[in-house]
């Protein structure tokens, strides 16, 4: 896949965000949840952030929405800054921006039937509709999510698939052009889940860009075209979907990813060096100790790649910089192959 052609839409800049201590008296170390993160994502384009639970994914979501504060960093929308936007501002944003969270039914009114929920959404944010004209409106993104015949039901009489497309609708309401999908299938069962990835790309036109958070790799290579690597607060890998688990050379905790999801299978493991991970001697711990931050590479404690080539100490002490490995790859990383290009 080439790099997207089409304009930025978002676009963060050393984004850092850490949590204090916990506790009483604050004894345990903070926690650097975003250590100076940059993104794009282009108008139409859908892009994955995977990674372990913790590493960040969630909070960079909702900082490029602005549904939690920054440390440092920027997040432009369409050119706009969103962190200096005036209320009045941040309200018109919100209609541009949406979240579908873990938990859809927290955002789902109990006492409302499915169509009341439209009818809110679209009273708040598009005040131009007539009430006819709001139930029109209302049917419609019912139908577009395969609603409309529970159209009258509460939340409670809901299966959890639905309540994910009653969340969805609600959000169509706005007309967005950014939605971060937080785990849009978690906790669904197979035929559901399948259900729901037909569904977001029914539901995608040339306007609308995804930010699809998941920990499902299989749906990853389904619905998006371009995938971000995220771990322990950094975005460590950058390889369009179609090649992953197909590409040369990945960062080794990429590569942890693949094999634990029953990604890869003999044909996509043709040409690609392997090393065995289990056979290797383990590594020093890179401890960020009592500020959070890492110095070096935030995977050296677990990276058994870096051991054999012997580069353990370099990877401790310095910070790898982005590097390109092929069109639209790069890999912050030592270990990746010769290259001619560094990333901006």
């Amino acid at each position: 896949m080439s790099p997207p052609t089409t304009p930025v839409l978002v676009r963060a800049r050393g984004l850092i965000k850490t949590f204090g201590g916990t506790g009483l008296l604050r004894r345990n170390a903070p926690t650097r949840a975003l250590d100076t993160v940059d993104l794009d994502i282009h108008v139409g384009e859908i892009v994955a952030l995977i990674g372990e639970s913790g590493s960040g994914k969630t909070t960079l979501g909702k900082v490029l929405l602005r549904l939690t504060t920054v440390d440092a960093g920027t997040v432009s929308f369409d050119g706009l800054d969103v962190f200096a936007a005036d209320r009045k501002s941040l309200r018109s944003l919100r209609r541009s921006f949406q979240m579908v969270f873990q938990n859809q039914s927290a955002n789902l009114h109990p006492r409302m039937t499915v169509r009341e929920m439209l009818d809110e959404s679209l009273r708040l944010h598009r005040p131009e509709l007539s009430g006819d004209e709001r139930l029109k409106q209302a049917d419609e993104l019912l139908s577009r999510v395969g609603l409309l015949p529970r159209a009258l039901q509460r939340p409670g009489s809901l299966s959890g698939g639905e309540r994910r497309r009653a969340g969805l609708a609600r959000i169509l309401a706005t007309r967005p052009r950014l939605i971060v999908a937080d785990e849009p299938t978690s906790g669904l069962d197979a035929a559901i889940k399948q259900q729901m990835i037909v569904l977001l790309r029914e539901l995608k036109d040339d306007a609308l860009a995804y930010l699809l958070i998941s920990h499902d790799l299989s749906l990853v290579r389904k619905i998006s075209e371009r995938v971000m690597v995220m771990l322990k607060g950094r975005i460590i890998e950058q390889v369009p979907a179609a090649q992953l688990g197909h590409a040369v050379f990945h960062h080794p905790y990429t590569e942890k990813l693949i094999r634990a999801s029953d990604l890869l299978d003999d044909e996509a493991g043709i040409g690609r060096e392997r090393r065995d991970l289990h056979t290797m001697p383990p590594i020093a711990a890179n401890d960020a100790g009592s500020t959070g931050i890492h110095l070096g590479c935030v995977h050296v404690s677990d990276c058994q790649v870096a051991a054999g080539l012997g580069i353990v100490e370099r990877c401790q002490r310095e910070r790898p910089t982005p590097v390109s490995v092929a069109v639209g790859h790069w890999v912050a990383c030592f270990a990746a192959p010769p290259q001619t290009e560094t990333c901006p």
